[in-house]
């Protein structure tokens, strides 16, 4: 037994030795050939991802099942189809026209996902690009189906009713989930006009905006004026009743009880009463003009000469 097996040894060593060099070339054409399809041979499906095969020789794409994370080893003619399973969102610029013939563009977002259950349907009847067959195409005839029907007035008001455009939306979204795609949401993020017609739209609404402004003007003016009027009617009724209650002897004791408590002050006054009873006082500050204002020195008075009775001479 053990001469048989030392045989067998001494057996391949001599065809090994005999054939060295093609095993050796033989071994290098398969490190190439494993270097050269070890991406189609290695899959790695990352996180959030799945994996669809496509067997050439075995009945083609694999429908009924789809390929979790990790690594994978297929055969190198087959294939496999790696899918975005997460929610993705695309920001996408459509140029639509409205009733009257007028350009601008839309800025949107379109938030969607593939069907995880319906993978492998969808890249056998759709392909890897369902966004740019199926999504965008249907989303782009919802909003201009939506906006072609109205002026540019109520442009924005139209599209910023976010429950009546969700409506159309949702129309939409129907027919793409029968193409095996889910589209979460659709959300208008800009308009874009161009520049000649957003000046004239910005003009047009300074103008209301100024046209209120003299229309509050007025209102107020108006308001103002009857303030004015109620204001001018209160001060003469109550002229009528202060003058009704006036008389020359009231002000003449108004002007005695204001003389008095002037006189009775610590502050030097100078009063002159007027020419009859009917006078009332004016009243001068002594003080503040004293330094500007000073009376004639007054001459001293002589004795008056008074004649004697007796001699007639003074």
């Amino acid at each position: 037994m053990i001469a048989a097996i030392r045989k067998c040894s001494d057996w391949v060593h001599k065809k090994v030795d005999d054939n060295l060099p093609n095993i050796i070339i033989i071994v290098f054409v398969l490190l190439f050939l494993l270097i050269l399809f070890w991406n189609r041979i290695f899959i790695t499906v990352q996180a959030g991802e799945g994996g669809v095969l496509y067997r050439r020789f075995a009945g083609g794409t694999v429908v009924d099942e789809l390929y979790g994370e990790g690594l994978h080893l297929i055969f190198p003619w087959n294939k496999m189809a790696v899918y975005n399973l997460r929610v993705q969102t695309v920001m996408h610029e459509l140029n639509v026209l409205t009733k009257e013939g007028l350009k601008f563009n839309v800025r949107m977002a379109i938030r969607f996902h593939p069907d995880r259950n319906m993978v492998g349907v969808l890249h056998k009847f759709v392909g890897e690009d369902y966004f740019k067959i199926v999504v965008l195409p249907e989303i782009e005839a919802t909003v201009r189906s939506y906006v072609v029907d109205d002026d540019l007035t109520n442009i924005y008001a139209t599209l910023a009713n976010k429950s009546t455009f969700q409506e159309a939306v949702n129309e939409a979204i129907g027919r793409v989930a029968r193409k095996f795609i889910t589209v979460d949401e659709v959300m208008i993020t800009d308009i874009l006009l161009p520049p000649q017609i957003d000046q004239a739209i910005q003009e047009k609404l300074t103008q209301q905006q100024l046209a209120l402004a003299y229309d509050f003007r007025i209102v107020r003016e108006e308001k103002e004026a009857e303030r004015k009027r109620v204001e001018a009617e209160g001060l003469n009724r109550y002229n009528s009743i202060v003058n009704a209650s006036l008389n020359a002897d009231i002000l003449l004791w108004k002007g005695i009880e204001a003389t008095k408590e002037i006189a009775s002050s610590s502050n030097a006054k100078i009063i002159m009463i007027g020419p009859d009873k009917n006078s009332l006082p004016v009243i001068l500050n002594a003080e503040a003009g004293a330094e500007k204002v000073k009376l004639p020195e007054q001459q001293p008075s002589r004795s008056p000469v008074v004649a004697d009775p007796v001699q007639g001479q003074p």
